[in-house]
Order: structure tokens, then C-alpha cells, then sequence
């Protein structure tokens, strides 16, 4: 006979559990409820991160050190040496020549919070997931999954890192668009596969609901379209592209620029129209889904998923254009954080219908 620990391995991570303390209702809402926490952490990240790209802070550290980083310059002299640094790249020579000391560490402060928020969540994932699995309060088929998720967290800090460094070039003023949205979408992906574990855990047994797998396929189309949307506005943020918008030159205004598709990747123009596109497409198509439901009397978890997501993305329409008509790096960055909001709202929804039927 196949051992126990065999038969753990072998099942589908959405199967239902085996009856042990682990899977207890109790154990289960103690590490849902842990994996919510990171899920976010990973939220204010992105906010975190918005800021600090759209400040202009982001290179202002000058070294990838994870565990010396830690603390910030503690004498006058440690904050000399790494201004001396800062004032070797080219954003320091371009944008903020002649800037004193002062000027520096408010570009310093944001990149190292956000830094440091990340290193945040390497402990508070390891050190309960440790916990838990010392006590057996977390089924066992779910350590070496988070443990990866762990590996892959401290990927992320090195692709921000690269990220960073491609800032330095020569006539760089700011990262490249490129890394940034590998960045972006390590995180969305992280997000994602925290979420998912939760409502996983929170919800083993997938409901099979009759005749709606049509949705699901719909859902999971319109996750895609919501993706690529995201996707173009790590672009345009990457080209600062809100700076760009112009009735006069109908830049952001909805009409496709001359030459349309050319420069995809770095006329703002395109790039801002494309993600116009993208996300007009993506918001009808999530719209749709609502009308669906509700036109069809779907079971209530399914119904109140579908609301939750049109509702975040009508709010997230109106963002955007507001984002972009004010030039408010602010309101961008509640911009992004909502596009991440409504992600996790489509991702609950994928998941109450990864059971359903014909």
C-alpha cells in the first residue's frame, strides 16, 4: 500500500484535505488568515512602489545589500558617502544638479521603506510558516508551495534590483520601462498565488455549480484582458507617460496617434493609447460578467464576486481618466492599487467557479 505522505502528494491542491488537525477549522482560519495578511503586504507594496517610482526615489540606493540594508545611515558621514554616490548617475546630474543634502534623503526615505517593507514580508511569510509547521497547524502539502513562494520572493528583490540598476546607464533618468513591468508582474504573480492559496484554504471544496461554466471561461478571459490592460500602464508608467497628456496634441484623449502602432514601447502617445484600449476592452468584458450574473440569478458567492469586481472596475475607470487629466502622481498610484484590488476581486471570483458545470 501507498504510504499516507504518498497519497498527500498525489492529490490536486483544490482536492479536499484528509481528515487531520491541520485541516481543522480552526487551523484553517489561523492560516488563511496569516496568508490574507500577506496578500496585503503585497497590496501596500505596489502602493509603496508606485510612490517610489513616481517620485523619482527609486534610485536613490545605490547598492542591493539585503541584509546590511537593513539599517538606514546612522552618522553624518555614512549619509555623505552615499549622497557621493547618488551624485555619480545620471538622474542626479540631469534632474537635481547642485541638490543638497537634504533634498537626497527625501528621495532616500521612500526606496528604503519600500525596501524594507519587503524584507518585512520574507519574515512574516518564513518565521509562522516555521511555526506552523513545527506544530502541525498547516497541512503539510502546503510548506514546500510556500516555501517556493519564499524562494521566490527574494527573486523578486534581485529583479527589483536589476530594475534599479538599469537606472544607471548612461543618459538614464529612470529604470526601464522593461524591468519594471518583470518587476510589476512578479508581484502580481506572488499576489496572486497567495491569494489564491487562502481562498483555497478558506474554501477547499470547489461548489459545482450547474450551468455556469460558461462564465468561468468568461471570467478567466476577462482576467487575461485585465492583465494585458495592467500591463500597458506599467508602461506608460514607465515612460512617465501622465506627464505627456495633451488635448491640444491629443495625447490621452482617445484617438489613435499618427503612425499608430509604431513606437509601442516608448511614444507616449501609443502607449497610452494602447492602454486606453486595453482597458476600456477589459472593462466592458467585466462588466458584462455582472449583467450576466444578475440577469441569471447566480448562487450568492458567485453574485457578490461578480458585483465586487464591477464595481472596482467602474471605480477604476474613473481613476484612470482622473489620473491622467490632474497629472496627481498620487492619484496614480490609488490608480494602481485599485487595478490590483479588482485583480484580487477577479481572481475570487475564477475561484468560486473553478467547480462549476455544464
Amino acid at each position: 500500500m501507498p504510504s499516507q505522505s504518498a497519497s498527500q502528494a498525489s492529490q490536486p491542491f483544490d482536492a479536499a484535505p484528509p481528515a487531520n488537525a491541520a485541516a481543522s477549522p480552526a487551523n484553517r482560519r489561523l492560516v488563511a488568515g496569516w496568508l490574507f495578511l500577506l496578500a496585503f503586504m503585497i497590496w501596500v507594496m505596489v502602493g509603496i512602489g508606485g510612490y517610489t517610482r513616481d517620485s523619482g526615489s527609486g534610485l536613490s540606493i545605490m547598492r542591493w545589500e539585503p541584509i546590511i540594508g537593513v539599517l538606514p545611515p546612522m552618522s553624518q558621514s555614512a549619509w555623505a558617502k552615499l549622497f557621493a554616490l547618488y551624485k555619480t548617475i545620471p538622474q542626479y546630474q540631469i534632474l537635481h544638479p547642485g541638490m543638497g543634502l537634504h533634498g537626497f534623503k527625501q528621495l532616500f526615505w521612500p526606496e528604503y521603506f519600500h525596501r524594507l517593507w519587503g524584507r518585512l514580508m520574507g519574515v512574516v511569510l518564513l518565521l509562522p510558516l516555521v511555526v506552523f509547521a513545527i506544530t502541525g497547524r498547516i497541512e503539510k502539502r502546503l510548506v514546500p508551495w510556500l516555501v517556493l513562494l519564499f524562494f521566490l520572493g527574494g527573486l523578486q528583490g534581485l529583479i527589483g534590483w536589476l530594475m534599479v540598476s538599469s537606472g544607471f546607464d548612461p543618459d538614464s533618468t529612470a529604470v526601464a520601462p522593461g524591468w519594471l513591468s518583470l518587476h510589476f508582474f512578479g508581484a502580481m504573480f506572488l499576489f496572486s498565488a497567495v491569494l489564491w492559496t487562502a481562498f483555497t484554504v478558506t474554501a477547499p471544496e470547489p461548489a459545482r455549480y450547474a450551468g455556469f461554466k460558461g462564465l468561468r471561461g468568461h471570467s478567466i478571459g476577462s482576467f487575461v484582458m485585465l492583465l494585458l490592460a495592467m500591463l500597458g500602464g506599467t508602461i506608460v508608467s514607465g515612460i512617465h507617460g501622465i506627464a505627456d497628456f495633451s488635448v491640444a496634441k491629443q495625447i490621452g484623449t482617445g484617438q489613435p496617434p499618427a503612425g499608430w502602432p509604431a513606437g509601442l514601447f516608448t511614444n507616449p502617445a501609443t502607449v497610452i493609447f494602447d492602454h486606453q484600449g486595453l482597458a476600456v476592452l477589459a472593462s466592458f468584458a467585466i462588466l458584462a460578467i455582472t449583467v450576466r450574473v444578475l440577469r441569471r440569478e447566480a448562487p450568492p458567492p458567485v453574485r457578490d464576486a461578480a458585483l465586487l469586481a464591477g464595481g472596482l472596475v467602474v471605480l477604476q475607470f474613473v481613476l484612470g481618466v482622473t489620473a491622467l487629466v490632474s497629472g496627481k502622481i498620487d492619484l496614480g498610484v490609488v490608480h494602481q492599487m485599485n487595478a490590483v484590488l479588482l485583480m484580487g476581486a477577479m481572481l475570487l471570483l475564477i475561484h468560486r467557479l473553478r467547480g462549476a458545470t455544464r
